[in-house]
């Protein structure tokens, strides 16, 4: 009777440590794939993490057109697995000319014609990591409230030059549906920026080169009819600022000390624009995404949009 109790505890012991044990494998299984959905992922991933999880489930990765010859060409006879394609056109069709806001039934076609959906964990990259398109994509998604999204450090260049697997296979794309959620909050117009030119509490960053923001160079003299900049903007070059010389991002300890020696400081509401909202979106990267900056914004018109603005109104300094 002793010996039959003593071996009914111990098949119930193995029974509890079978079930605790697949209970813990369970809840770390999830823990691992909530990981890889974005969860624990940092917007900034390395080329080694990416490779290590190509081929997870819900992986999509979105190569971003750049302004070089042959572009997409060169796309296609090699990227990395998985890659699909977004031209310079189909972006700035959806983020538009900042006179209204990006074009929320436009971006749901295309992130569906891309076989994205809210819950795809996206990579965004490009071939070089000096394409300020790439950053734009990335404000883009948060703008219109995707949380699993993270940007690819270094590009492609990066990626090929530690010899990671790269393809010429096009990648099927199954069509998804895609349900967009504005954010407001990281997006700025011209009278958002007129309201605030005097406001302690908010700083302005012109992330044109030096030139631009002097008003000796005009950058599209078909567009824009004033030169200069916009009053009280702080001029940091977003590729000096931003990044290293082959294409990745600075240290965040050396990103912190530049904008706050520029009195961007993370205690302000940061407004930043260049010349369409392009080079403005890396700067935005940086500051909301890597610095933790809590209000940061996008002017998508920027000085496209300004110099063109009633002088009487939208004032300008050189």
């Amino acid at each position: 009777m002793l010996f039959q109790r003593e071996k009914d505890k111990n098949i119930g012991r193995r029974i509890i440590t079978v079930v605790f044990s697949l209970f813990l494998f369970i809840a770390l299984s999830a823990g691992y794939q909530n990981a890889l959905a974005g969860s624990n992922v940092p917007p900034l991933v390395e080329t080694q993490w990416l490779a290590k999880n190509l081929n997870k489930p819900g992986l999509r990765i979105i190569y971003m057109a750049g302004m070089v010859q042959n572009d997409k060409a060169n796309f296609d006879s090699k990227h990395i697995p998985g890659s699909v394609y977004l031209d310079i056109g189909s972006l700035m069709g959806v983020l538009g000319n900042g006179s209204t806001p990006p074009d929320k039934a436009k971006f749901e076609a295309l992130m569906g014609r891309l076989g994205i959906s809210n819950d795809s964990y996206v990579i965004v990259s490009g071939g070089s990591g000096g394409n300020p398109f790439i950053t734009s994509v990335f404000w883009l998604m948060q703008y219109f409230g995707h949380e699993k999204l993270s940007y690819l450090n270094g590009g492609v260049s990066k990626w090929v030059r530690e010899k990671l697997p790269t393809t010429g296979a096009p990648t099927k794309i199954t069509p998804a549906t895609y349900k967009a959620t504005p954010d407001s909050s990281v997006y700025a117009s011209a009278d958002y920026v007129l309201k605030n030119l005097k406001n302690p509490k908010v700083v302005i960053v012109d992330t044109r080169g030096a030139d631009a923001y002097k008003g000796v160079k005009n950058e599209q003299p078909k567009i824009n009819k004033r030169t200069g900049h916009i009053p009280g903007a702080v001029n940091l070059n977003f590729y000096p600022s931003n990044l290293n010389r082959d294409g990745t991002f600075k240290s965040v300890s050396a990103l912190k000390a530049l904008y706050e020696s520029k009195g961007v400081t993370k205690d302000k509401e940061v407004i930043t624009y260049c010349q369409g909202g392009i080079r403005a979106a890396h700067t935005y990267f940086v500051l909301k995404n890597l610095l933790g900056y809590p209000k940061v914004r996008n002017y998508v018109g920027s000085w496209g949009q300004w110099s063109n603005l009633d002088p009487a109104k939208y004032p300008v300094e050189k």
